[in-house]
C-alpha cells in the first residue's frame, strides 16, 4: 500500500518533481501563517489555494493559511494527517492542447475544527501578520443570526465567528489602521463582500461591542465582492482515485480535480488589495477591478444559465453527464445555439467579451475528464431557474417581442424533470426509462401536489398546471405568465415530449 502524502514524502529525493508533478520546496512548508481560511470545500482547494500555492512557487508571497472547519465533515482531519498538503490535478484543454498536471499543494499549515479549536483560532486574530481571512461556507453560510451568542466556544454562525475574531484583533491591536483586514468571501451570492461586511456590522450592534470597534471595521477592513469561476467537481470516483494516486505513488485523501480554467475576481481598490495580498497579482486568472458586474454577470447567464435551461433536456435524453451532452449531436446542437442565440444577444455587456466567454464555456463543456453529473446540476432546480434565466427570458422577450423558442424548450423540460412520482418521509422522486431519480428541490412538494392533479397526457390538465406554476409569484421574480407567447410555447414543448419524448422533440428542432 502506498505511503500517505505528507511533508516528509515530498522531500525525499525518490520522490521528485517533473513535467507533470510539481512538488513544494521546503521553504514553502516553512513558510509563516498568514491567512485565515473558513473552510476547507474543494472550490476553495481547487481556486484560491491554488493561487497561493503558485505564488509561494513563484516566490511572489511567503505565506501559508489556517483552515477553520465550520462543519464535522473528517477533511480536517486529513489535512492535519497530511500536513496541510493536497494534490490539484488540472485536466482540461488550454489553446487546443489537452494538460493534465499534478502539483502537491503547500498553501495550508494546518486544519482547525472550531469547536474544538476556538481558543487556538482566535491567536490568529493577535497575529499582524495573519491580515487576509477567505470563506467559502455556502451560498447559505452569509446569513444573519441575531441571537449569535459572540462569546461561545465558538459562535454559531460563520458572520458570528468572524465578527468575533476581528473583535479580538481589534481588541488586541489596538483598533490600528495597519490591523485592518482584507475580507474575501467566495460564496455564491450576489454582493458576497457587502451583505457579510453589513452582517458584521449588525452583530456588533446587537452585541454592544462599541462604536470605536464598528468604526474600525467600516474604515479598515475591506471587505470585497467576489466572483469565482472554475469547475471543481472534488474528490474522483474510487476507480479514478486509485489509477492517480498508483501514477503518483502516494496516497492522498484531499486528491482534488479541476479544470484548466479559472477565474477569481474581485472587486475594489486595486493597490489597497495587493498591499494586503500580493498573492492576487500572480495569475491571469485573477481579476481586479472596481467594478466586476461585466464577469458575473456573463457566468451567471452564458456558464451558469446554460447549464440550468439544458439539463433537464440532457437527462430526459438518456444522457448522464455535461460531456455526454457535448458529444451527443442533438443536444451539443441545443446547448451551443441556447448560449449564442438566445443568452448571449440579451446581455448587456460587451457582445464581444460575451462571444469570446461562450466559446470558452463550450469548450469546458467538452472536457473529457470532468464527470460533471447531469443530476448534480438539478439541485435547488427551482431557485437556479429563476436566478439564472428569469431575467434572460425578459430580456429576449423585451427585445424581440416574443419568447425564447429553446429557452422555452428547456423551461419545459424542467417542469417535466421536477414530476415526483413517489414520496419517501420527506424525499422525492421522479422516474425516467423505469428508473427512480431524485428530486432534489426545496419546492418539489409543491411540484408533488400539482402532478398528482395532472396527466401528462392530458393537453387541458398540463396547461393548467402551466399556468399555476407560470403564475406563482414566490417562484420567480419575472412576470413570466404575461411574457407574450412564453406559456403557449411551454406548453407546445410539454405535449410534445408527452407523444414524442424529449430527445425526438429536440431532434426535430435541430433538424429546422
Amino acid at each position: 500500500m502506498p505511503e500517505r502524502l505528507n511533508q516528509r514524502l515530498v522531500l525525499k529525493s525518490d520522490l521528485n518533481p517533473n513535467d507533470t508533478l510539481h512538488l513544494p520546496t521546503k521553504a514553502q512548508l516553512e513558510s509563516p501563517d498568514k491567512i485565515i481560511q473558513f473552510g476547507s470545500g474543494a472550490l476553495l482547494r481547487g481556486l484560491i489555494d491554488f493561487f497561493i500555492n503558485k505564488a509561494q512557487q513563484e516566490g511572489k508571497f511567503k505565506g501559508r493559511a489556517v483552515i477553520v472547519n465550520n462543519t464535522k465533515s473528517g477533511r480536517g482531519a486529513y489535512f492535519n494527517e497530511q500536513d496541510g498538503l493536497f494534490t490539484l490535478c488540472i485536466e482540461g484543454f488550454a489553446k487546443g492542447e489537452t494538460v493534465k498536471e499534478y502539483t502537491v499543494n503547500a498553501a495550508i499549515s494546518k486544519a482547525l475544527p472550531a469547536t474544538d479549536h476556538w481558543q487556538d483560532i482566535l491567536t490568529y486574530a493577535r497575529n499582524p501578520e495573519v491580515n487576509t481571512a477567505i470563506s467559502n461556507t455556502t451560498e447559505i453560510g452569509i446569513a444573519l443570526y441575531k441571537d449569535d451568542d459572540l462569546k461561545a466556544n465558538p459562535p454559531q454562525s460563520f458572520p458570528g465567528k468572524l465578527t468575533a475574531f476581528l473583535y479580538e484583533r481589534f481588541m488586541t491591536l489596538g483598533g490600528s489602521p495597519q490591523s485592518g483586514m482584507l475580507i474575501l468571501p467566495t460564496e455564491l451570492i450576489l454582493d458576497n463582500g457587502t451583505k457579510l461586511r453589513d452582517i458584521v456590522i449588525e452583530l456588533a450592534v446587537i452585541n454592544r461591542l462599541g462604536s470605536d470597534f464598528t468604526d474600525w471595521i467600516k474604515e479598515h477592513n475591506i471587505f470585497c465582492n467576489t466572483l469565482v469561476d472554475r469547475i471543481v467537481p472534488g474528490e474522483p470516483e474510487e476507480a479514478k482515485q486509485k489509477r492517480i494516486e498508483e501514477e503518483l505513488g502516494f496516497e492522498d485523501r484531499l486528491l482534488t480535480i479541476s479544470e484548466v480554467y479559472r477565474l477569481f475576481a474581485v472587486e475594489g481598490d486595486k493597490e489597497k488589495i495587493l498591499e494586503k495580498a500580493p498573492w492576487l497579482a500572480v495569475d491571469e486568472g485573477i481579476i481586479i477591478s472596481k467594478d466586476i458586474t461585466p464577469y458575473r454577470e456573463r457566468k451567471l447567464r452564458i456558464l451558469n444559465g446554460g447549464h440550468t435551461i439544458s439539463v433537464a433536456a440532457g437527462f430526459l435524453s438518456a444522457l448522464d453527464t455535461v460531456y455526454d451532452c457535448m458529444e451527443d449531436g442533438v443536444m451539443s446542437q441545443f446547448i451551443n445555439r441556447v448560449i449564442k442565440q438566445e443568452i448571449v444577444p440579451t446581455l448587456e455587456i460587451d457582445q464581444k467579451m460575451a462571444t469570446e466567454f461562450a466559446d470558452d464555456v463550450l469548450d469546458r463543456f467538452r472536457n473529457p475528464f470532468l464527470n460533471h453529473k447531469l443530476i448534480s446540476i438539478t439541485l435547488q432546480y427551482t431557485s437556479k431557474m429563476n436566478m439564472r434565466n428569469g431575467l434572460t427570458f425578459k430580456r429576449y422577450y423585451d427585445k424581440y417581442g416574443h419568447a425564447p423558442e429553446l429557452m422555452c424548450a428547456g423551461f419545459a423540460a424542467y417542469l417535466m424533470f421536477l414530476r415526483p412520482v413517489k414520496k419517501v418521509d420527506d424525499k422525492y422522486y421522479g422516474e425516467f426509462q423505469g428508473k427512480e431519480y431524485p428530486i432534489s428541490d426545496d419546492q418539489a412538494s409543491y411540484f408533488y401536489q400539482l402532478w398528482m392533479d395532472a396527466d401528462l397526457n392530458d393537453p387541458v390538465l398540463v396547461n393548467e398546471l402551466v399556468d399555476k406554476v407560470l403564475l406563482n409569484q414566490q417562484l420567480w421574480e419575472q412576470d413570466l405568465k404575461n411574457m407574450g407567447d412564453f406559456a403557449a410555447k411551454v406548453k407546445y414543448y410539454l405535449g410534445e415530449y408527452a407523444q414524442k419524448g424529449v430527445k425526438a422533440t429536440l431532434a426535430n428542432m435541430m433538424n429546422k
